[in-house]
Formats: C-alpha cells, sequence, structure tokens
C-alpha cells in the first residue's frame, strides 16, 4: 500500500497548484482541504495501517466522483488540473484496493 503514498501525494500537490493557479479564489480554497487531508493519510499509509488505507479508498472515490461533478459547473481550478487530479485519485484507488486484497490473501494463508 506505500506505492499508493505517490499519487496521492501527486494529488494533494495538484489541488494546491489549482488553487494557487486561479490566484488564490476564496471559490478554490476548497482545494486546500483534500490537499492536508491526503498528506496526513499518507503519513497512516506510510505506516502501513489498513483502516487508514479504507479511509484513503473512500476518499479517493468521493474525490473521483465530485471532480466530475465539479465539470458540471463554473471550474474551481483549470480543467488540466482537475484530469490530473481524477487520474491521480483513480490510479491511488487502484494501487490501495489492489494492496488490500493482497492484504486480505496473505492472511487468509497464514
Amino acid at each position: 500500500m506505500r506505492y499508493a503514498i505517490i499519487p496521492l501525494f501527486m494529488s494533494a500537490i495538484l489541488h494546491v497548484l489549482g488553487f494557487t493557479l486561479v490566484g488564490f479564489a476564496s471559490e478554490s480554497l476548497f482545494l486546500l482541504f483534500p490537499a492536508g487531508l491526503y498528506s496526513l493519510l499518507s503519513v497512516g499509509l506510510l505506516r502501513d495501517m489498513a483502516w487508514v488505507a479504507w479511509v484513503t479508498l473512500v476518499c479517493m472515490i468521493g474525490g473521483i466522483v465530485g471532480t466530475f461533478i465539479e465539470f458540471g459547473g463554473p471550474l474551481m481550478a483549470p480543467a488540466s488540473v482537475l484530469v490530473g487530479i481524477i487520474i491521480a485519485d483513480f490510479v491511488t484507488a487502484g494501487l490501495l484496493v489492489r494492496g488490500l486484497w493482497y492484504r486480505r490473501e496473505k492472511q487468509e494463508a497464514d
């Protein structure tokens, strides 16, 4: 699950980048919350905590859905940044599913 830290941190960076590219607009202030949350979650993933992986997976699914919904109205960040966030969140979710699956198989084998 540690491999999921890389795209998770990239998503956090993209959130901050989106906030800066719109000139620190107050409408985009919300982007800083996921950036901080993802940074904190990466610490738990680094320590290989399974519950943090599940919380992160739920956050990634919510982030993907929320970013897609964002395209329906006025954008909080440039479209290219939002697409990057979707890709990073999708990769993170995939790596987390893989890591959780592997962890479960390992526990069943023991």
